[in-house]
C-alpha cells in the first residue's frame, strides 16, 4: 500500500516539473532585443584617465535563416551573419562605461557568448583591476572567456575579420586555443588570471596579439591577428612579455604541453605525452626548484642521410632533452629579469613547507630572482615511422 501511495506521489511531482518545463521559459527574452557580446575591449585615456569599453555585437534579428530571410526583408547569402556591430561607452570608470552602455543601448547586452575581454597595451600597463572588479560583480563576469593584451587599442583589434569564423572574437579564440592545443601560447580564462592575481606571489599572464597585413583579392592589403607573446602581469599592471619560446618554456615548466613539435637542427618531433613537475627544496633559508619533465615523441623528419641505429635515436632524445631545458631556462632567465613569477614557483613553496612560507611570503619578491633552477628532462622517442634506412646516402 504504502509503495503505491509513493508511486502516485512521484507521479504527480513529474507531471507537475513537466508541465513547467514545457509550458515555456518563464524569464525568456525576444532575440530581437537582445544584443549577443562575442567581445569586450577595454581601453584608458591616458590624457584623461577616462575608459573606453568596446562592444563587439552579434544582433540575432539580423541572422538570416537558411532560406536566405530574416524578418520582412530579402537578403542574400544563406546561413550567414549580416551584421557584426561594433559599440563604444566612455565614462570615468568600468562600471560608469558599463553604466552609460545600457542607457544609450537599443537592445540589453547578453554575455553569456562573450568569448574574449581586450585590453589595449597602454591601459593594461596602467592597471586593469577597475575593469576586473567591475566584471566580477556584474552579469558580464564570465569565468572561461580568454584575457588578451592587443599591441594596439582593444577597440582596433576587435575591428579586424580574422581566420575562418564569421564573427572577430569567435575567431581570435579559435586561434588562441589551437596555439595552447600545439603548446606555442597559453591561453588563459579569466578565472585562471584572477586566480593568479589572488596568489600574491604567481605573476598573472595574458596572450599578447598584433596585426599583420596581408595580400587580398586584387592586390588589397587586408589586416589580420597574430599572436606575437605571453604579457606578463605584476599584480594588475602589464610589465613586459615572453616571445614564443618563453613561452614554451613556460608551458613546459606548467605542465600545460599537450601537444606540438620540437625542432632539431637535424630533426622534427612530434610531441605524444608530456608531464612537468616543480619540486622546491629549502635549505638554510636558501631555495631550490627541480622542474622534472618526463616527455615521450615520434620522429617525423630526419635530416641525416644515414640508416637508424640505437645510437642516432638516443641521440636524438639527448638533443630533444637539451632543447626543452633550454626552453625552460630561457623563460626562468626572462621571468627572473621581470622579477615575476609566472611559474608559481612560490604557491610551490607554500604547499610543501607551510610553516616556513609565512616569513618567506612577505619577501618573496626580494627572493625570487635569487632562487636556484634546475631541470631534469627525460625523453623517449617512440616511433621513427616505416624507414629505418635512409633513402638516399652523401
Amino acid at each position: 500500500m504504502k509503495r503505491r501511495l509513493c508511486s502516485k506521489i512521484s507521479a504527480v511531482i513529474l507531471l507537475i516539473i513537466l508541465s513547467v518545463l514545457l509550458s515555456g521559459c518563464w524569464d525568456s527574452i525576444e532575440m530581437n532585443k537582445l544584443s549577443i557580446v562575442s567581445g569586450l575591449g577595454w581601453d584608458i585615456n591616458p590624457d584623461t584617465g577616462e575608459v573606453t569599453l568596446t562592444y563587439q555585437s552579434i544582433i540575432p534579428s539580423q541572422i538570416k535563416s537558411p532560406s536566405g530571410t530574416s524578418g520582412g526583408g530579402e537578403q542574400k547569402g544563406i546561413g550567414t551573419l549580416q551584421t557584426i556591430q561594433l559599440d563604444h561607452s566612455t565614462g570615468s570608470s568600468p562600471y560608469d562605461a558599463l553604466n552609460r552602455y545600457t542607457q544609450h543601448g537599443s537592445r540589453i547586452p547578453f554575455y553569456q557568448h562573450t568569448q574574449i575581454y581586450a585590453f589595449g597595451k597602454d591601459g593594461a600597463e596602467k592597471g586593469i583591476y577597475g575593469f576586473l572588479d567591475t566584471i566580477a560583480r556584474n552579469p558580464v563576469s564570465r569565468p572561461n572567456v580568454l584575457m588578451v593584451v592587443s599591441e594596439k587599442k582593444a577597440s582596433d583589434i576587435l575591428e579586424i575579420q580574422s581566420g575562418m569564423e564569421s564573427i572577430q572574437a569567435f575567431g581570435m579564440a579559435a586561434e588562441i586555443k589551437l596555439s595552447a592545443e600545439y603548446s606555442k601560447y597559453p591561453a588563459v580564462t579569466n578565472l585562471e588570471f584572477s586566480n593568479r592575481l589572488m596568489s600574491k606571489t604567481t605573476a598573472p599572464i595574458a596572450t599578447m596579439v598584433g596585426t599583420f597585413e596581408e595580400n587580398g583579392a586584387e592586390g588589397k592589403k587586408i589586416q589580420k591577428i597574430r599572436i606575437t607573446g605571453t604579457a606578463v602581469f605584476k599584480e594588475d599592471k602589464m610589465i613586459g612579455e615572453l616571445n614564443e619560446r618563453e613561452s614554451s618554456g613556460l608551458l613546459w615548466t606548467i605542465d600545460k604541453i599537450k601537444k606540438g613539435f620540437v625542432i632539431l637542427p637535424e630533426a622534427s618531433l612530434e610531441i605524444v605525452k608530456a608531464k612537468s613537475k616543480i619540486v622546491p627544496e629549502l635549505q638554510n633559508d636558501k631555495i631550490k626548484i627541480t622542474v622534472q619533465i618526463d616527455e615521450e615523441s615520434n620522429l617525423l623528419e630526419y635530416k641525416g642521410h644515414q640508416n637508424m641505429t640505437t645510437d642516432i635515436l638516443q641521440g636524438l632524445e639527448k638533443d630533444q632533452a637539451k632543447e626543452i631545458e633550454s626552453q625552460v631556462m630561457t623563460a626562468v632567465e626572462k621571468s627572473f629579469s621581470l622579477n615575476a613569477d609566472v611559474f608559481g614557483f612560490g604557491e610551490a613553496v607554500h604547499r610543501k613547507y607551510k610553516k616556513e612560507w609565512k616569513d618567506l611570503k612577505p619577501r618573496w619578491n626580494e627572493i625570487y630572482p635569487r632562487i636556484e633552477v634546475a631541470v631534469k628532462v627525460k625523453t623517449h622517442l617512440n616511433e621513427i615511422g616505416d624507414v629505418n634506412k635512409a633513402l638516399m646516402k652523401h
